[in-house]
């Protein structure tokens, strides 16, 4: 079972850098709910083989429960689910440990190749936002129980929750615990959370921080580097407010009611009709081309700088694409030596580059499909995967993710390679 809160850090603001991340860990690190003590809801999650995890992202807060159905497993869980969203409490000593927790993490930045460099790399893409990198020293000082406390809890509020639920469980016994234990938590209404985050801006380019390097002592000659940029989110929006959706079907487009009713009623043989301009249309079109892509990029990446030139032993290229905040980024991560971590980086930047010239192949796409299509078919036995498609199908925020999923191994399918 996942709850899933809409804003997460994306709501910290100027005066509250790092409010919602120490906010969670506080939360967790108390693990009191009403008069029982965090032994005792311990012991209630042992005894009831309850795994609860806490956790806050760039756009959500998400709580986690793992639970076995025997033994009124599943009306403990909700009993816990209730307990936190009702009587949570919030305790110094827990939010003295979360601030000195981050302010170790930040303080070991410097330790790690990998991590200094991907921190000065995304504070460099995102024109220095902190909310996408660990909170530093400044803002952890700055902070306080209130002020982390109302930075969670002004999310946590009915309208702002949604709660999927995977599971070998009978209707019956799970209406019962939606009625018992969701059905009489508090309707508070929330702020409008979307109007309420500050604007989230890449750096404009070119920039004095475009290139970076690190230099730190190790025992081992390594080097590492990272290439990243702008991408849209999983639905087609980008930073700038630009739907993708209007820029290649505007010539479709009557309006934007009738698009939207087209996405959400999609079917196969809707796409099997209007074929190509179809697929365009259907929400899960970026989503799915760009992991086809990014498939297609990390074969080449590999088979370009590792086997053929040698100049690494390990490169990946990975998509970040966020839902409800209309922005994402790529990454390309490659490992070499000194002498060889510049030529690396410019054979990644030619593969990049490559996409332009040499156009993707039909057996690079048919592979990439197979790939996909298979680890879909993989993943869908595991419960976990189930919880991540199910999610915000609930928020009106993400309205084309409706109906989408049911589509997901269809569109891996039909969808084919057009050079644009």
């Amino acid at each position: 079972m996942r709850l899933i809160v809409c804003g997460g850090r994306a709501t910290e603001t100027c005066v509250s850098k790092g409010a919602v991340v120490v906010g969670v860990r506080t939360l967790s690190e108390g693990g009191c709910v009403g008069n029982f003590s965090r032994e005792q809801v311990e012991l209630f999650c042992v005894n009831h083989l309850i795994n609860c995890s806490l956790e806050s992202t760039e756009e959500f807060i998400a709580m986690e429960f793992r639970f076995t159905l025997r033994d009124n497993g599943m009306r403990a869980a909700f009993q816990l689910l209730h307990m936190v969203l009702e009587h949570s409490v919030w305790l110094e000593d827990a939010f003295d440990r979360a601030r000195q927790l981050y302010l170790s993490y930040y303080r070991s930045i410097p330790k790690s190749l990998e991590r200094s460099t991907a921190f000065k790399l995304m504070l460099a893409m995102v024109n220095g936002d902190e909310r996408f990198v660990e909170p530093m020293p400044e803002s952890l000082q700055n902070l306080t129980l209130q002020s982390v406390k109302d930075a969670v809890m002004k999310q946590f509020v009915a309208d702002n929750m949604e709660v999927s639920i995977v599971g070998d469980f009978t209707e019956e016994d799970i209406e019962a615990c939606i009625l018992d234990y969701l059905g009489t938590v508090s309707t508070a209404k929330s702020p409008n959370i979307e109007q309420s985050f500050e604007p989230i801006m890449f750096r404009p380019f070119p920039s004095d921080v475009h290139f970076q390097q690190v230099f730190l002592k190790d025992t081992d000659e390594r080097a590492c580097a990272y290439i990243a940029g702008p991408a849209a989110s999983r639905w087609g929006i980008t930073a700038e407010g630009r739907d993708l959706f209007c820029l290649i079907n505007a010539s479709n487009m009557d309006d934007e009611k009738s698009n939207a009713d087209k996405i959400i009623h999609l079917e196969e043989k809707i796409v099997e009709k209007n074929g190509e301009s179809g697929i365009r249309s259907h929400p899960l079109f970026f989503s799915i081309t760009l992991g086809l892509l990014a498939e297609i990029i990390n074969s080449r990446l590999f088979t370009t700088v590792r086997d053929s030139l040698g100049l690494t032993y390990d490169v990946s290229f990975e998509l970040s694409l966020f839902d409800w905040l209309n922005l994402g980024w790529y990454v390309v991560s490659v490992t070499s030596t000194p002498s060889k971590v510049y030529k690396a980086v410019d054979a990644c930047k030619n593969v990049l580059r490559g996409l332009h010239n040499n156009k993707i192949a039909q057996r690079e796409l048919d592979r990439a499909k197979r790939t996909l299509l298979m680890r879909h078919e993989a993943e869908t036995k595991s419960n976990a995967y189930w919880l991540g498609l199910m999610a915000h199908l609930q928020s009106s925020s993400i309205p084309r993710k409706v109906n989408s999923v049911l589509h997901i191994s269809m569109m891996f399918l039909v969808v084919r390679y057009t050079y644009w």
